[in-house]
This record gives structure tokens, C-alpha cells and sequence, in this order.
């Protein structure tokens, strides 16, 4: 089989990008995983690929491959070692956001049960995005303090 000298090109790029991978203390599995995910980019947007520095470009595919999969790998361990928190009963969660104030219940109804997003919540209270979110932060503290509470009395 004869290879073109752009694949001879890419064969030592992903070499040289595992070394320089393993240079910054990736492990060399990782960064073989990592230019593995770079070259599997490539493939998919070659006929579209417009890059100016093939070999910056690959690189930081590789690094941002790497990056990705440890962030992924971080939040499984979190996930698995977490103690899990002591859920309120449906009950008692609905009884505290009755007791809430009007607006902070209308809040929590629109960003909890019908799912919208900060934006729309927004746009359908004519209120800033930004506002929205202090809010929304804001009655969920006091929803916490209130649960906090109870639970310290009972």
C-alpha cells in the first residue's frame, strides 16, 4: 500500500503530538487516546477542512481530546464517591415551595416544572436574564435555609 506524503505527514504529527503530550505529563496511553480522538476529527472533517496551521490545529485537538476526557473521568469518580444527599419526600419539597413567596414560587415553577430557561423566564417577566438568575439563586438559598431548618428541628 503507498501512502501519500500528506498521510506520511500525519503519521508523524501524531507521533510527534504523542511526545509533546507526554512531555506536559500526559499519560502515554492518554495521549495515544488523545491523538487517536485527533485523528478520528481529522477523518470526519477532511473534505470541509479549511485550517491554515494543520499542525497547531491537531495538537490542540489532541490537548482538548485529553482535557475532555479527563474532566469526564474526574465527574464519574465524584459521581461514584459522593455521599448521597437525603432527597426531601415530594411531600414536604411541595409544602416548602407552597410556603415560599409568590414570586419566588412563580420562579421555581417556571425554571423547575415547566423547564425553562433563564432566557425565557426572562423574556416572559420582561426582567434581564442576569436578574432571573440572581432571583432564581436567591429563593432556592431561602428554599435551602427552610429545609435546613426543618430538618434541625425534627
Amino acid at each position: 500500500m503507498v501512502q501519500s506524503g500528506f498521510d506520511d505527514h500525519l503519521l508523524a504529527l501524531g507521533k510527534r503530538v504523542i511526545g509533546l503530550l507526554v512531555a506536559r505529563g500526559v499519560p502515554q496511553a492518554d495521549a495515544e487516546d488523545a491523538v487517536g480522538a485527533a485523528f478520528e476529527r481529522i477523518y470526519l472533517l477532511l473534505p470541509t477542512l479549511d485550517v491554515q496551521n494543520l499542525d497547531g490545529w491537531f495538537y490542540r485537538v489532541a490537548l482538548n481530546a485529553y482535557l475532555d476526557g479527563l474532566r469526564h473521568r474526574r465527574r464519574e469518580e465524584l459521581r461514584d464517591t459522593a455521599p448521597e444527599a437525603p432527597a426531601a419526600a415530594p411531600e414536604r419539597f411541595s409544602a416548602l415551595v407552597a410556603a415560599a413567596p409568590p414570586a419566588d414560587r412563580e420562579l421555581l415553577a417556571l425554571k423547575y416544572y415547566y423547564g425553562f430557561s433563564a432566557v425565557e423566564i426572562a423574556a416572559a417577566l420582561n426582567l434581564p436574564p442576569e436578574t432571573v438568575k440572581k432571583r432564581l439563586q436567591r429563593a432556592r438559598s431561602r428554599l435551602r435555609t427552610t429545609l435546613e431548618e426543618d430538618n434541625h428541628g425534627s
